[in-house]
């Protein structure tokens, strides 16, 4: 879509390494300063069924610079919700953007076409839903009647919880991911025979349960020099932030390690030691430069950090949060 919000979107959830994950609090409510576990169960969201929520905050509202998205003016973005509805065989998204000030975003409400997609401002938040299935009509009917609850996935948030949160593990965002029929086939939609193979796989054999992620950085992430950053090496190697993935199947541990083992060597992942946790590392193949990634195995539970330095990865991989 060639909207300004999805100008908009599109490098904040790009530059921010997102799918980070998301609450769009009503105007009037105060905004949680970090979204650990606890803090995000007190987030509103639309009162519907949700196989995505992303939510994108720092401590400081992130300054988007007015030529990333044609616009007249900067753009201070205080958070960024995305909402993903299933319904029957139909995916939608809905996105909740609350900026400093009612004024930025009427401007914004007012810059976007009719045509791009279903829009509505209330206060400093601007709401936009794609599509016009079953899923966006459900979303669209939430936000219209102002009809949002406490987002109350316990497993999600239990999925959440083991992630670490604090010091240096600061963290500017998280996504929590129930991977459902739709969901998944949503992205293989048009993939070839291999793409239906891997989607069966993922439904049958190894049963995803919940997935969840989080964005860190011990500073404020600085868009503009993340954007430069990848412009000038293709990669954010220089930079000190870093994604933590974690991916929860529904079977035992027994079952799921020599499948995730299996993949990984074929993946060629190497067999590591790092403080006494056995870890396998391998590379993230980009355009620019590859990014490391270190994959850890608790039973069940597989853990992904991925950051352009080394040592940075080790801190994440290092900080998860165990029984």
């Amino acid at each position: 879509m060639k909207s300004r919000l999805i100008r908009l979107l599109i490098p904040v959830l790009a530059l921010l390494l997102v799918m980070p994950v998301c609450s769009c609090e009503r105007a009037e409510k105060q905004v949680p300063a970090a979204p650990a576990a606890s803090e995000l169960s007190n987030t509103l969201v639309p009162n519907t069924n949700l196989d995505v929520y992303i939510y994108i905050k720092q401590e400081n509202p992130t300054n988007i610079p007015a030529e990333m998205i044609n616009a007249r003016n900067n753009i201070a973005v205080v958070s960024l919700a995305v909402w993903g509805v299933p319904a029957e065989n139909d995916f939608a998204f809905g996105f909740g953007l609350t900026l400093t000030n009612p004024s930025d975003a009427s401007n914004l409400y007012a810059a976007i076409p009719t045509k791009d997609g279903w829009k509505k401002v209330s206060g400093n938040t601007l709401y936009f839903v794609q599509g016009s299935g079953a899923a966006a009509e459900s979303l669209k009917a939430a936000i219209s009647r102002n009809d949002f609850k406490r987002y109350d996935n316990r497993k999600s948030l239990e999925a959440l919880a083991t992630l670490p949160s604090g010091g240096k593990n600061k963290v500017a965002g998280v996504a929590l991911i129930h991977p459902s029929k739709e969901l998944i086939g949503l992205f293989a939609k048009d993939a070839d025979a291999k793409g239906s193979q891997l989607r069966d796989m993922i439904l049958n054999v190894v049963r995803l349960d919940v997935i969840a992620a989080g964005l860190y950085s011990p500073q404020q992430i600085d868009i503009m020099k993340v954007r430069k950053a990848l412009e000038s090496s293709g990669t954010a190697r220089e930079l000190e932030m870093g994604l933590l993935i974690l991916v929860k199947s529904g079977l035992p541990g027994f079952a799921v390690e020599p499948i995730v083992k299996k993949f990984l060597t074929e993946s060629k992942f190497t067999e590591t030691n790092l403080g006494g946790l056995t870890l396998y590392q391998g590379t993230l193949p980009t355009k620019g430069e590859a990014i490391p990634v270190l994959v850890r195995i608790e039973s069940n539970r597989i853990f992904a950090a991925i950051s352009g330095q080394q040592s940075y990865a080790e801190t994440l991989i290092k900080s998860i949060k165990m029984e």
